[in-house]
């Protein structure tokens, strides 16, 4: 026999009855939900169960997959424009109670038909919630004699362009490039971009850093710092810019050691010459090649470790990237890698805007779980965490920039705000078989 209870959600993020249209269509599929009601003006969705077959921790599961949180509330639905009803009731000498239900009435009947609306537009292929909003909203709104409330209303955003993988390395390189050429000498006048670079190396490993290459430091790790590198080794740094952890890797693995490292910017690896010039570093020490980690122009087997800092975010095809690596590694060879991800899936409108200009580290960025699936899926094993960190407000804005503003267009401030808490610097191991 069934045990019904019904619960109470408090959902946060969920910004529309459209919203609401979805995270009920997801919890409908949750096996042992009978019934689910909205009413998103309070943020609630009340949720009938059968508890033999579903737990709440289900229920809250199943509204984060959707991309929302939720907490079960035992909190009443408050009535907004109370002040105004019992001002309504007193001008016509009529009962607060009989105002209250009709505007429940009429709240929850224009909620209805809102959200069949959306439900329609759903049907017919119209995805995405702003534009789907936009066109039930001014259609309620003609409706109701205000026909420039509804021509406001009915703003359709352009469909996003996608970028090529071949136009997304080109506006890299070009970015990249003229960061170089400008900031050698001056170095980043990001300020919090100047700190946190300072503060992912120790005073005696910045001691033996050339200016050229600390003023051009982009990182978001110290690859070096948990590569465990020895006496001899071979290492092949990913996107090493103007040489940081390519000078690094060098003191390391001392002059019976190679270090090579790859850049698709032709100016970063000009840039990395001079910042081994002013190392004091025979020419021989470290080689450096202007290409693309998709595709290396080095031998099967070569290295025993590969670095990266902040650099395989930026490639439209991590996969390939990760198969390279793998590729050149000799068995037991491993990985020493800094990059940028999100902790969870964000919102898929949000991710397309920021692909749209490659917006810094979050234009590449994707869920942790599925960018460790790809090194797994490259080969890769003992895959280990050595540290997480969670960016700022502050640092989120400057690495989304990232190399500055004159060069990445800033992505829409509320995009920002809706993944801030979800962007994370991870630093990770892993080994070849």
């Amino acid at each position: 026999m069934e045990k019904l209870n019904e619960l109470k959600l408090k959902i946060e993020g969920m910004s529309s009855p459209c919203c609401a249209e979805e995270i009920k269509g997801d919890l409908l599929k949750v096996e042992g939900v009978k019934k689910v009601s909205t009413y998103f003006a309070d943020k609630i969705i009340k949720v009938e169960i059968d508890t033999e077959k579903v737990t709440k921790e289900q229920l809250i599961a199943a509204v984060k997959e959707a991309g929302y949180e939720a907490v079960v509330t035992e909190g009443k639905e408050k009535i907004k424009f109370e002040q105004q009803l019992k001002d309504l009731a007193e001008k016509y000498g009529l009962s607060f109670q009989v105002l209250q239900d009709h505007w429940n009435f009429v709240k929850e009947a224009s909620a209805k038909v809102f959200a069949d609306c959306c439900k329609w537009c759903h049907a017919h292929q119209i995805t995405e919630m702003a534009d789907a909003e936009a066109f039930c909203k001014s259609a309620i709104a003609e409706g109701m004699g205000e026909p420039e409330t509804s021509e406001q209303l009915f703003k359709i955003k352009k469909k996003v362009e996608v970028l090529t993988d071949d136009e997304i390395k080109g506006l890299t390189a070009e970015r990249y490039g003229k960061f170089a050429e400008k900031y050698a000498e001056k170095g980043n006048p990001c300020l919090i971009r100047k700190k946190q670079v300072k503060e992912l190396y120790k005073e005696e490993e910045l001691s033996l850093v050339p200016k050229t290459a600390l003023n051009l430091a982009l990182g978001c790790g110290n690859p070096v710092s948990f590569a465990n590198l020895k006496s001899g080794e071979i290492v092949v740094d990913f996107g090493c810019g103007a040489g940081i952890d390519l000078i690094l890797a060098a003191h390391k693995v001392g002059p019976e050691g190679r270090v090579i490292g790859i850049d698709l910017t032709p100016q970063m690896i000009k840039k990395e010459g001079q910042s081994e010039a002013e190392a004091g570093f025979p020419a021989e020490r470290i080689e450096e090649h202007i290409g693309d980690i998709e595709k290396l122009e080095l031998p099967d087997n070569l290295t025993d470790v590969v670095t990266s800092n902040c650099v395989i975010i930026l490639t439209p095809n991590k996969e390939a990237a990760y198969r390279e690596a793998f590729r050149i590694l000799k068995p037991g060879g491993r990985l020493a890698i800094s990059d940028m991800v999100f902790s969870e899936k964000i919102d898929p409108q949000i991710q397309e805007r920021f692909q749209s200009t490659w917006a810094g580290v979050v234009g590449g960025a994707i869920a942790e779980k599925d960018y460790l699936e790809i090194v797994t899926k490259a080969g890769f094993g003992q895959i280990n965490i050595v540290k997480r960190h969670f960016l700022t407000p502050g640092e989120l804005f400057a690495m989304s920039t990232c190399p500055g503003t004159e060069f990445v267009p800033a992505p829409d401030s509320k995009d920002l705000e809706a993944v801030q808490g979800k962007v994370v610097s991870i630093k990770f191991t892993a080994v070849k078989p």
